[in-house]
């Protein structure tokens, strides 16, 4: 994107590639501090130059890391990404030696953001903005087996940001979409209530997102799994049955993907703590509990509470 640019659709802004020209000096799962995470480096035309970047969407500031110049942003809305998904857009941002955001700052989108640098432990890849993005408005920071610190519901960039106006001049081999490559259902017959995804009694809804299976029920005929994302129960609970019974999702109505949404080579033997599913079904809402922001939806017969971020209303 340049400075300045903005794209919306349908009353919903497109996530954009925040950067003029992309030159990317470490990918997903690279093999230095992005060991198991869907983060890159970005540097600019020429090596070495603090760039500027801009506003994907319209955001605010969440967190400040001052030491590593790093800033954590969420979309004050729901954004459309580069795979057709439309959800909130939680990123971070890396390695600005002139930060100057403040925890509340609302930036519009094409705005400047920050400077690409070097502020924190960023030797290796130089001059750079390191960025990973969740789909999700769930803003946990956590650390993985390889040290490396990470959002839940990560995706590869490729999959989040249209590169319009973006020099793309190393890109990693990535599927890079423009917004008028990406295939984007309007229903002009849609009420604005479905538009702002407000969910009431009645909605129908599909799952959205690819969840993993953390702990199958006992017996395993039953053919219910945990979820701690979906439901917000600890797998401590989980396994001391430490959950009211609306807490197991039927499997049913899941099939098993990987972790990028891909049925391919999978045998639908569900594992937990490994698997990955995902449900592509309608369902109505029965009733909303504004309070933990869930919604029951019945599942082969089944009542179940879902928080209702990770519900998308069709």
């Amino acid at each position: 994107m340049i400075k300045g640019q903005k794209s919306v659709k349908n009353g919903i802004e497109n996530f954009l590639c925040p950067f003029t020209d992309m030159y990317i000096s470490q990918g997903s799962n690279g093999s230095y501090s992005h060991k198991g995470i869907m983060a890159n480096d970005v540097r600019g035309k020429v090596a070495g130059i603090r760039y500027p970047y801009y506003a994907p969407c319209t955001c605010k500031c969440l967190k400040l890391y001052p030491k590593t110049g790093q800033v954590m942003w969420q979309s004050v809305n729901k954004v459309r990404f580069a795979n057709g998904r439309i959800d909130y857009a939680t990123f971070m941002t890396a390695h600005d030696n002139t930060m100057d955001a403040t925890v509340g700052l609302i930036v519009p989108q094409g705005n400047k953001l920050g400077n690409m640098g070097n502020k924190g432990f960023s030797n290796i890849t130089g001059i750079h903005c390191h960025i990973e993005v969740s789909q999700s408005n769930d803003s946990t920071w956590t650390k993985n087996k390889y040290g490396n610190y990470h959002f839940n519901n990560e995706y590869d960039l490729d999959d989040c940001y249209f590169v319009d106006n973006t020099n793309i001049l190393k890109g990693m081999s990535g599927n890079w979409k423009i917004t008028g490559s990406t295939n984007i259902e309007i229903n002009n017959n849609v009420s604005n209530e479905s538009v702002d995804q407000i969910l009431h009694i009645g909605s129908k809804v599909k799952f959205d997102g690819i969840f993993k299976v953390d702990i199958l029920k006992s017996p395993i005929s039953s053919n219910l799994f945990g979820c701690c994302q979906l439901t917000g129960c600890t797998l401590n609970d989980y396994k001391s049955e430490n959950v009211k019974s609306y807490h197991w999702i039927p499997l049913d109505d899941f099939i098993e993907v990987d972790k990028f949404g891909s049925s391919i080579n999978q045998d639908d033997i569900i594992l937990g703590g490994e698997s990955y599913v995902l449900n592509k079904n309608i369902y109505e809402v029965k009733a909303i509990d504004v309070k933990t922001n869930s919604a029951k939806l019945i599942l082969n017969g089944k009542d179940i509470w879902i928080y209702s971020t990770f519900l998308y209303e069709t």
